[in-house]
């Protein structure tokens, strides 16, 4: 009878050592689960980011009047320089697949951005102001698209006093090209 003590108490043990494990693995789960979704929301962070830091550069050559065969080479400089293609490829790699598909469409229109003043156009052309509208819609469901993977409320143009994302509507370049 001495022994059903003793066997007691190393189930106890064992039982209690089992569950210390079970939370400790589940604690180191959920800490490189946070880890993933903190270094993901970096690379969603740095590819936006790049994305402006060309697109400001690019309106920036734009506006030089710069000899367009020297567009040419700043406007590829200026695209390369801004850390966009790093982004991209961190983004490829660790974004979900709607991120990627979102993010790729706001890269596709920085491109757009980038082709049109390599082409030599001004900030008040026509062929800069579709490329640029076409950018900003899709940065914009890019920035959104993150919102919803990270449990936040997508906005609407609305809750930004905007009539849409790509502002054509209230663009005073477009609207003088239009003649209104």
């Amino acid at each position: 009878m001495e022994w059903i003590p003793f066997v007691g108490a190393i189930c106890g043990a064992a039982i209690a050592l089992a569950s210390a494990v079970s939370v400790e693995v589940q604690h180191n789960r959920a800490e490189r689960r946070r880890g993933r979704e903190g270094e993901r929301i970096g690379y969603y962070l740095d590819f936006a980011v790049a994305l402006d830091t060309a697109h400001s550069a690019l309106r920036e050559i734009a506006q030089s009047g710069e000899d367009p065969s020297h567009g040419l080479r700043s406007a590829s400089r200026v695209v390369h320089e801004s850390n966009v293609f790093t982004a991209r490829e961190r983004l490829l790699v660790a974004g979900t697949k709607e991120i990627v598909k979102a993010g790729e469409m706001a890269y596709q229109g920085l491109i757009g951005v980038r082709n049109a003043i390599r082409s030599g156009v001004t900030l008040s052309s026509g062929e800069y102001h579709r490329a640029y509208h076409e950018f900003a819609e899709a940065i914009w469901q890019f920035r959104m698209a993150v919102r919803t993977e990270f449990d936040q409320a997508r906005l609407e143009p609305a809750d930004l006093k905007r009539r849409s994302w790509s502002e054509r509507e209230d663009c005073r370049g477009c609207l003088e090209l239009a003649g209104r």
